[in-house]
C-alpha cells in the first residue's frame, strides 16, 4: 500500500513542479516533513518520494533543503511578495517560512523573506529592501507590538500581520488565539495539581496575551499570579537568570511553569537540571508552538500546538485578496489551539502525546 501511495504523491509532485508550480530552477521545494503532513503519509513513504523525484532529475539537495532542478522556462511568478519575521535562528519562523513558501507556490507567487531581529529600526530598513526588491505586499511577524506602528503605518502596500497585532493599527491579523493557549495551560497545570504557579515570558512584549489567558485561567480557579511570579528574558541569556530565579522561588512544592514559547521552554528544561529539580515531580512544564523538539526532548515538552500551515493559508489569502482590489472589513482571523500533553508535565496516570482541551 505505501509503495502504491509513494507513486501517487510522486507523480503528483512531479506533475507540479514541471507545471511551475514549485518555482524554477534554485526555488527550495517542501521538506520531506511538509510531505508528511500535506499527504498524510509516514517518513519513510515521503523519503522514497524525494529519492523517486531526485532520481528524475526533478529536485536536488542543497545543504539540508531541497531545490527544484527543472527549468520551467514558461512559467512567470505573477506577483512578488515580501515576508518579515522576527528571528530566523527560531525554528517557528522556520516552519512558518516553508509553509508560506509552500502556499505561495500554488499560487504562482513569488516569496522574498528577511529577519528583523526585534530590532525597530532594522524592522524599517528591512521592510525598506523588501519594498525595493519589488514586493507588492506583505506578511509581517511585527518585531513589536507597540513600537512597530510608526514603520507599519508609514508602509504604503498592502500588508497581513502575523502572530500579533499592533496597538494602534488598524490592519489584517491572523493568528493563534493567544488568550485560550494561557487559559489551557492553565487549566492543565492546575488538573496536575501544582501548588504554585509562575510565567516565563519574552522581552520584546508590551502586552502579553498569552501571559494576561494564563493568569485569567488561574484565576477562574481562585488562583492568583502575582507580578513577581512572572519573569521576561532574553533567550540568549536565559540560562543563569533562570537558575537564580528558580532557587529564589522553588518553595519546596509542585510548581508549574507556562512559557511564551518552546524554546524557553527547552532552556527552563536545562536550568532546572542544574538546579537538581526534578521535571515533572518538582517542576512541571509547558511550552508553546509544539516545536518538533518537543517531542525528541527528554523529558519531552508538553506544548500548545494549533495549525501552523492553516495560518499561513489564510495569511496569504487575505493578502491576496487585499491585492486583487477586493473591499472587505479588517479582521482578526484566530485559530484555535490544543494542548499536546507530554512527560514535563504530567502526572504518571497521564497519556504523553495525547492532545487536549482542558
Amino acid at each position: 500500500m505505501s509503495a502504491k501511495k509513494s507513486i501517487e504523491i510522486m507523480t503528483t509532485l512531479a506533475d507540479e513542479i514541471r507545471r511551475g508550480e514549485h518555482g524554477d530552477v534554485g526555488n527550495i521545494f517542501m521538506t520531506v516533513r511538509g510531505i508528511c503532513d500535506q499527504f498524510g503519509v509516514s517518513l519513510v513513504t515521503a523519503q522514497r518520494v524525494v529519492s523517486k523525484l531526485k532520481g528524475q532529475g526533478l529536485l536536488v539537495r542543497s545543504g539540508k533543503r531541497l531545490s527544484v532542478a527543472y527549468r520551467h522556462s514558461d512559467h512567470a511568478v505573477a506577483r512578488r511578495l515580501g515576508v518579515l519575521l522576527t528571528n530566523m535562528e527560531n525554528p517557528f519562523f522556520a516552519r512558518l517560512l516553508n509553509a508560506l513558501e509552500h502556499a505561495a507556490r500554488r499560487r504562482d507567487v513569488e516569496i522574498i523573506s528577511a529577519g528583523s531581529c526585534y530590532d525597530i529600526e532594522h524592522e524599517k530598513r528591512q521592510l525598506g529592501m523588501l519594498t525595493a526588491s519589488g514586493a507588492t505586499g506583505f506578511l509581517i511577524c511585527p518585531a513589536s507590538d507597540v513600537d512597530s506602528a510608526a514603520a507599519l503605518a508609514a508602509l504604503a502596500r498592502p500588508y497581513v500581520l502575523i502572530g500579533r497585532r499592533v496597538a494602534g493599527i488598524d490592519a489584517d491579523v491572523v493568528a493563534v488565539n493567544d488568550f485560550e493557549a494561557g487559559r489551557l495551560a492553565a487549566a492543565h497545570l492546575v488538573h496536575q495539581q501544582c501548588r504554585h504557579y509562575f510565567y516565563l515570558g519574552t522581552q520584546y512584549l508590551h502586552n502579553d496575551v498569552r501571559a494576561c489567558g494564563y493568569a485569567y485561567g488561574l484565576r477562574e480557579r481562585n488562583i492568583a499570579l502575582p507580578a513577581e511570579n512572572c519573569l521576561a528574558v532574553d533567550l540568549a541569556e536565559a540560562e543563569d537568570k533562570l537558575c537564580s530565579w528558580l532557587l529564589r522561588h522553588y518553595r519546596g512544592k509542585r510548581t508549574g511553569v507556562f512559557c511564551y514559547h518552546d524554546l524557553l521552554a527547552l532552556r527552563l528544561l536545562r536550568a532546572a537540571r542544574i538546579c537538581q529539580l526534578r521535571v515533572p515531580a518538582d517542576l512541571a512544564i509547558v511550552g508553546m508552538d509544539n516545536l518538533p523538539v518537543a517531542a525528541e526532548t527528554y523529558p519531552s515538552l508538553t506544548s500548545v500546538s494549533y495549525p501552523l500551515s492553516q495560518i499561513a493559508e489564510r495569511a496569504l489569502d487575505v493578502l491576496l485578496r487585499r491585492l486583487d482590489g477586493q473591499v472587505m472589513p479588517v479582521a482578526v482571523n484566530q485559530f484555535d489551539p490544543t494542548l499536546v500533553v507530554r512527560e514535563s508535565s504530567c502526572c504518571l496516570t497521564a497519556l504523553p502525546g495525547q492532545a487536549v482541551n482542558e
